[in-house]
C-alpha cells in the first residue's frame, strides 16, 4: 500500500510539473522570423547585398536580443533593436559582401541569441551564387598603380611569358605559402634600405614585367609604386589571398601549432569584448602611417608592420594586444595583422595574449564604431 502510495505520488509530482513546465513554455517572450533562408542568386565577384529580415516578438514578455554574430567577416549583421516588446517587431539588416569570394556557390550563416529559453539561438542562411565580373580588376580600380588580378597572372604564367614575381611579406608569411618561384622581398627591408633586398633589386630586369604581392594587394601596393618610380614595368597583383581562393598553385612551408599563433576576433567579439569591455587592451594598427592618420580604431596605436620589430619596447608584455590591418572587408585577406602577432609571439610576448582582428579596419568603421582621425595642420 506503501508503495502504492508513493507511486500515486511521484506520478502526480511529475504531473503538476510537466503542466507547469507546458503552462510556462506558453509565456515569456518568443522570438520569431519572417524567413531563416535568403539566396541571393547570382551575384558578380565584388557585388554587396543587403536583405532585411523581420524579428517578431509573439510572446507576452519583452525578447532581449543578446547578441547577433556571423560566421564570416564578409558579412554583418544589425539589428535595430536589442529590446522588443510583446508583439513588436525590430529589423535585422544583413551586409553581404562578395570580395574576394571564391566563383560557384557561397553560403554564409548569421545567428541570433535571445532569452527565447526554447529558442535561445536562431540560425538564418543566406547563400549566392559568385560569378566573375564583367571587367577584370585591373581595369575596374581607379588607381594610378597598374594591377593585375589572379587569373590574369596565372593565365600569362601558362602561357609560358616570363615574368618575375616578388613576394614583399614577412618571412612568416613566405615561409608559410608563396606563389611558386616568387622571390622574397620584404617591405618592411625595402623600407630601410636593406642591403639583401637592394642587392635583390640590382638583379632585376626594368624591361621584363614585374608583379608584386602581399595578402590583399594593400603592402605591395606601396612597393609597386616605389619600384615604378625607379624605372621598374611592376604591377600589383590583387592578393594571394585571391591567388589561393582560386585553387592556383602554392608552396607551402611548416605551419606554426595552434599554440603558437595569435588567436582570431571579429568584429563583433573584437568591439563588445575587446573594446567595450576590457579597457586595459593595447590595440596596434599596423598599416601605414597615411592610413592610419586618415582613420583608425580609437585609442589605438599606429605601428606599421615593416617598423614593428623596431619598436617592440613599445609594446607592453603584461597586457593583452588587438592587431589589425586592412581586413576583408575591401576585398582579399590582409595578412600583415597576423603576420605582427607571429613576429611578437616570436620574440617572447606570450600567444595567449595577442589578437588578431581580422575583419579589420574597414569593417570596424563601416559598423560605426569608434574612430580617430588626425587632423590636417
Amino acid at each position: 500500500m506503501k508503495i502504492y502510495i508513493k507511486i500515486l505520488s511521484c506520478f502526480a509530482a511529475f504531473f503538476i510539473f510537466f503542466n507547469a513546465g507546458v503552462l510556462f513554455a506558453k509565456r515569456g517572450p518568443k522570438i520569431s522570423i519572417d524567413t531563416k533562408y535568403w539566396d541571393f542568386g547570382t551575384v558578380k565577384e565584388g557585388e554587396i547585398k543587403e536583405k532585411g529580415f523581420v524579428v517578431v516578438n509573439i510572446g507576452d514578455e519583452d525578447l532581449i536580443i543578446r547578441k547577433v554574430f556571423t560566421d564570416c567577416g564578409c558579412t554583418r549583421a544589425n539589428i535595430s533593436s536589442k529590446r522588443i516588446a510583446p508583439k513588436g517587431k525590430a529589423e535585422l539588416k544583413v551586409v553581404y559582401s562578395t570580395k574576394g569570394k571564391s566563383l560557384g556557390k557561397d553560403t554564409k550563416d548569421i545567428y541570433i541569441v535571445s532569452n527565447d529559453l526554447l529558442n535561445s539561438k536562431i540560425k538564418i542562411t543566406i547563400t549566392a551564387i559568385i560569378t566573375s565580373p564583367d571587367e577584370p580588376i585591373s581595369k575596374r580600380r581607379s588607381s594610378s598603380i597598374p594591377t593585375l588580378t589572379s587569373q590574369e597572372l596565372f593565365d600569362r604564367l601558362e602561357a609560358g611569358e616570363d615574368i618575375t614575381i616578388l613576394d614583399v611579406r614577412e618571412e612568416n608569411e613566405y615561409i608559410e605559402r608563396h606563389i611558386p618561384e616568387a622571390i622574397w622581398f620584404p617591405k618592411s627591408k625595402f623600407d630601410r634600405n636593406d642591403k639583401e633586398v637592394l642587392a635583390k633589386l640590382e638583379n632585376l630586369d626594368k624591361d621584363k614585367l614585374i608583379v608584386s604581392y602581399c595578402g590583399a594587394g594593400h603592402r605591395s601596393s606601396f612597393v609597386t609604386k616605389k619600384l615604378r618610380e625607379k624605372g621598374y614595368n611592376v604591377y600589383n597583383l590583387d592578393g594571394i589571398s585571391f591567388w589561393e581562393k582560386r585553387g592556383y598553385p602554392l608552396i607551402r612551408g611548416p605551419k606554426l601549432p595552434s599554440s603558437q599563433e595569435p588567436a582570431i576576433v571579429y568584429l563583433q567579439e573584437a568591439y563588445e569584448h575587446y573594446f567595450l569591455l576590457f579597457r586595459d587592451i593595447v590595440w596596434i594598427d599596423v598599416r601605414n602611417r597615411d592610413d592610419y592618420n586618415k582613420g583608425h580604431v580609437k585609442g589605438a596605436l599606429g605601428i606599421p608592420l615593416s617598423d614593428l620589430e623596431y619598436n617592440l619596447n613599445k609594446i607592453p608584455k603584461d597586457k593583452e594586444i588587438v592587431f589589425y590591418c586592412e581586413g576583408t572587408w575591401d576585398g582579399g585577406k590582409c595578412d600583415a595583422s597576423m603576420s605582427a602577432g607571429r613576429i611578437l609571439i616570436k620574440n617572447g610576448f606570450k600567444p595567449g595574449k595577442i589578437k588578431v582582428f581580422e575583419d579589420g579596419y574597414g569593417a570596424w568603421e563601416d559598423a560605426g564604431y569608434p574612430v580617430e582621425k588626425r587632423r590636417r595642420r
